[in-house]
């Protein structure tokens, strides 16, 4: 990085104008889990707000593509390869964009996206003001290092800050199309909920590698009681590999319930929980979607897990219940 950075101030020196007086934004995103893309979102329209008139231009894979791909408060959304897997083609792409119409512009790294690689996709794609976490500080006018006594998004809006601006908080978002929401009304008319009935989804499962686990009879009594007390319509939902399991449970009930698992893209996923009353979650990436389309939840959380970093902290639409 000490070469890089050196050759870089004979060929392109960083910009020395006012970090305040910049208009144009680009994010990287290439976040390895789904709360880190979505915990990102709020920097949209804190820019937004902080810098009226500014552009903004999201260059993603993965997760983040995904997340930000309907976010209406982006002018421009770039898909790339993941710099970490294909260093190359990452910054190739972006070269090929001729962002912004060759105006000056800051590139902005957000949590979950400190790799050097990702770093060096700035650096060699052309951006000469680089700001935001990293682990290569020598390359940014303004490094970042992560404050552990922060939430995540808390985190990210600092950013805002080292731009020289106000910072306000802003809750996650993700959007979802007209034919999203098409066909989440489909499946849940075809899972046979009636006009005003509600549907109250539920996330029971997550990584193996992560000691989040509630037990499955817990589950199932929490939902014969949301079925009996309120005429409920129980929406079971997650990936493919979880589908099983999630069967398994759905076993133990003697009534109709619904599982999407599986079966969703993330928008498409969103569009769902959007027309939900409440959730029952582990915390797990699709709390982070319910939270981003202001679903009420009850959120069941283990002790060793810090609710700072993650959970929606002193939000009355969530309810966060930690296991001693």
């Amino acid at each position: 990085a000490l070469p890089i950075s050196a050759t870089e101030r004979l060929i392109n020196s960083q910009d020395s104008s006012s970090l305040g007086e910049m208009k144009n934004f680009l994010l990287l995103q290439y976040p390895s889990a789904l709360g880190t893309a979505i915990h990102a979102t709020p920097l949209i329209p804190a820019l937004r707000h902080a810098v009226p008139g500014c552009r903004i231009a999201v260059a993603a894979g993965g997760f983040g593509l995904n997340v930000f791909r309907l976010n209406p408060g982006i002018d421009h959304l770039i898909e790339t390869p993941n710099p970490l897997h294909d260093l190359k083609g990452a910054v190739a792409t972006l070269r090929g964009q001729k962002l912004f119409n060759g105006a000056p512009y800051v590139t902005v790294t957000s949590t979950g996206n400190e790799r050097t690689k990702v770093a060096l996709q700035a650096v060699l794609s052309g951006s000469a003001t680089r700001v935001g976490f990293t682990v290569v500080p020598q390359l940014y006018r303004k490094p970042m290092s992560y404050d552990r006594s922060l939430s995540q998004i808390a985190n990210n809006l600092r950013m805002i800050e080292a731009l020289g601006h106000a910072s306000h908080h802003f809750e996650p978002e993700m959007f979802f199309g007209v034919q999203d929401l098409d066909d989440a009304r489909s499946t849940l008319a075809r899972g046979v909920v009636q006009q005003g009935q509600p549907v109250v989804v539920f996330v029971t499962q997550t990584s193996v590698t992560q000691r989040k686990s509630w037990r499955v009879e817990r589950f199932r009594e929490a939902a014969c009681f949301l079925t009996g007390r309120y005429g409920a319509h129980i929406l079971f939902v997650g990936t493919a590999a979880e589908a099983a399991a999630i069967d398994e449970l759905r076993g133990g009930l003697d009534f109709p319930t619904t599982s999407v698992a599986g079966k969703t893209s993330l928008s498409q996923l969103a569009a769902l929980m959007s027309l939900c009353q409440a959730g029952l979650t582990l915390d797990t990436g699709p709390l982070h979607i319910g939270r981003a389309v202001g679903l009420p939840m009850v959120i069941i959380a283990p002790a060793w897990s810090p609710p700072i970093e993650w959970l929606p902290v002193g939000d009355s639409r969530f309810r966060i219940l930690k296991n001693a």
